[in-house]
């Protein structure tokens, strides 16, 4: 059992609805057609050819499950994953991206949640990006 909170904090996010249900998210979502720029873990810039704006997601697995969360009001306003987490998720299948697996622990939670641009103590959101960045080069100093 994961321990992110409720939704939509880490949401446990369902593809195979939004793909047998052909929805308007599903089929805008074209990953060889979008801009899709990663940071840290679980960050992701998307932009869909016909979008206008960039939009900051998240997007993990946990214990199997996909998790994730966007910052756009499609995800906000609707149920089931927005066209942008859609793309991810069709990249991720497509090997065009490499999620990560979450450890369902407060910190990766937190990293999931900064990537879509909410701050923690008053941390802006360029902090939290920048952030993800240095974890990012420590892992591959690691490597």
């Amino acid at each position: 059992m994961s321990a992110f909170p409720e939704p939509t904090d880490g949401e446990a996010v369902d593809f195979l609805e939004e793909r047998d249900g052909e929805t308007e998210s599903w089929t805008r979502a074209d990953p060889r057609e979008a801009l899709i720029e990663s940071f840290g873990r679980f960050g992701y810039k998307v932009t869909l050819r016909d979008g206008e704006d960039v939009h900051y997601c998240a997007l993990g697995i946990d214990d199997g499950e996909y998790v994730g969360r966007c910052d756009c009001k499609g995800w906000q306003y609707h149920d089931g994953p927005c066209a942008h987490l859609c793309t991810l998720r069709k990249a991720d299948f497509l090997e065009l991206i490499a999620v990560e697996a979450t450890d369902g622990s407060p910190d990766d939670e937190i990293e999931m949640r900064q990537s879509t641009g909410e701050t923690f103590d008053g941390e802006h959101h360029d902090d939290a990006i920048e952030r993800s960045r240095e974890h990012e080069q420590e892992r591959e100093v690691r490597a």
